[in-house]
């Protein structure tokens, strides 16, 4: 269960409109699909029943903190860009109520302490990493294995944000090669991405946590992949300043060494 005080909670239904049960633009599908690459919860699922915002408000008492906050953050910066979309202005009340709301969420982040599976995983020793047992172009691999020696200059010069980027994106890169190789069982997969006519998705609307959780469905990624891929998960949000700004995210050599070793996983995995 959250902390979310009801003053916080107030400024959340304002600023996201749910007074008629609707939560901004949201139609049902986009709304379990934007929670789902959100916070990994399916908000359709068991325990969650009635309106959308019926649904966030059960989502606010069940869920801890660090979730709670995250997804409400996200749903603020797309409230922002609803009303870029349909270009409107706030007005200063509105401005205030805003940055008023995103400080009270940030009071309730702490900074995560490292989990004892978390250590355990930094100990694992994947061996000697083989690009050439990976069924992806050889031109992929040889990038695949260029990011690698930047990543390692990345570690020596302590520099986790840099670090995090390049793990992220070159474990989204590979599992969308394979993914391209496979098209038929990845959209067959019940953990496919659906539009909203039910359809899957296309591969280039794919999130790296849609690729990790079919993957793994898939049975060609192992449980650590998907265990510890909240480092590298929202590795996109954080390459727009404002975004990293917004959410008070200082990125550590601790989550940046996390996110190497799920890279080092995935590619050992896909070796297989």
């Amino acid at each position: 269960m959250s902390d979310l005080a009801n003053k916080t909670k107030v400024k959340l239904e304002r600023l996201l409109r749910m007074e008629s049960g609707i939560v901004l633009d949201f139609t049902n599908a986009t709304f379990a699909d934007f929670v789902q690459t959100s916070v990994d919860i399916d908000i359709y699922g068991a325990g969650y029943d009635g309106s959308k915002a019926t649904r966030l408000r059960q989502l606010w008492q069940r869920e801890g903190n660090d979730i709670v906050v995250k997804l409400a953050l996200e749903l603020l910066e797309h409230a922002e860009m609803v009303r870029q979309m349909d270009d409107q202005q706030q007005t200063d009340g509105e401005r205030k109520l805003e940055e008023a709301c995103i400080e009270e969420l940030r009071s309730l982040s702490v900074e995560p302490e490292v989990s004892t599976s978390d250590l355990a995983f930094l100990e694992k020793d994947f061996g000697k990493l083989d690009m050439t047992r990976v069924h992806i172009p050889t031109t992929f691999q040889d990038v695949t294995k260029q990011r690698i020696d930047e990543i390692e200059r990345c570690k020596k010069a302590e520099a986790p944000l840099a670090m995090i980027f390049l793990c992220g994106s070159t474990i989204e890169g590979l599992l969308l090669a394979v993914a391209e190789k496979n098209i038929q069982k990845f959209n067959q997969a019940s953990s496919a991405p659906k539009s909203d006519v039910g359809k899957p998705k296309q591969l280039r609307e794919w999130t790296l946590n849609n690729l990790i959780n079919t993957a793994h469905e898939l049975g060609m990624v192992n449980k650590d992949v998907v265990k510890h891929a909240h480092a590298v998960r929202d590795f996109r949000n954080y390459i727009h300043p404002r975004q990293q700004v917004r959410e008070d995210f200082t990125p550590r050599m601790v989550t940046a060494e996390i996110a190497y070793k799920v890279l080092q996983a995935t590619i050992a995995d896909l070796s297989d």
